[in-house]
């Protein structure tokens, strides 16, 4: 989805100002897809020239005016002939992917970092999906759909991580890492077995 359509998406929610479309991008729609946020202003400023948008200057007191966006019919028109053209590829770009492929090749302290992370990042976004405000069929079967891969994938990492970690600590050279030398930093958060 290029910048224009993600745009018009974020004001199919309702009016917003770029600031605001570029943290709902950033808090939302990043973590599932490859966004550039600084071309939001961009976009916005060609959106409004073709019609699509429209913007208003509002006013504030002790604070910068600020310019807020809202969808036109013509807009809405743009978003559904663009989703309507998507394929619906589910693609994973993910370096954690990468670094467990070849974890061999790396210090088995960070793959503990990375994997302590990891378990703290799905139980932050399983926290958010709780507070998620649904309002169509399509969202609240997204958000469940959500919370299952995130439900399932805290589970296998708390079921396999102790066998995997063990793994990499027959591998590891003493005399480099100690095979404690993680274990317990994460302990409090419970992140880590």
């Amino acid at each position: 989805m290029d910048t224009k359509t993600l745009c018009l998406a974020v004001l199919s929610m309702g009016d917003a100002s770029g600031y605001e479309i570029r943290k709902r991008v950033e808090e939302v729609f990043s973590r599932f897809m490859d966004v550039a946020p600084s071309g939001i202003y961009a976009a916005l400023k060609i959106l409004d020239q073709e019609g699509l948008v429209t913007a208003k200057v509002v006013h504030q007191e002790n604070k910068p005016n600020k310019t807020v966006y809202s969808l036109l019919e013509p807009g809405r028109e743009a978003l559904v002939a663009a989703l309507a053209g998507l394929e619906g590829r589910h693609r994973i770009r993910s370096e954690l992917v990468a670094m467990l492929m070849f974890s061999d090749m790396i210090p088995p302290r960070k793959m503990r970092e990375v994997l302590a992370r990891r378990v703290l990042d799905l139980e932050e976004v399983r926290a958010e999906m709780e507070d998620h405000d649904v309002r169509s069929p399509g969202q609240r079967f997204l958000v469940g759909l959500g919370r299952t891969l995130v439900d399932a994938e805290l589970a296998y990492l708390r079921g396999h991580l102790p066998g995997f970690l063990a793994q990499l600590d027959r591998g590891r050279d003493p005399e480099k890492e100690p095979a404690d030398a993680f274990i317990g930093q994460n302990e409090s958060s419970g992140a880590l077995p």
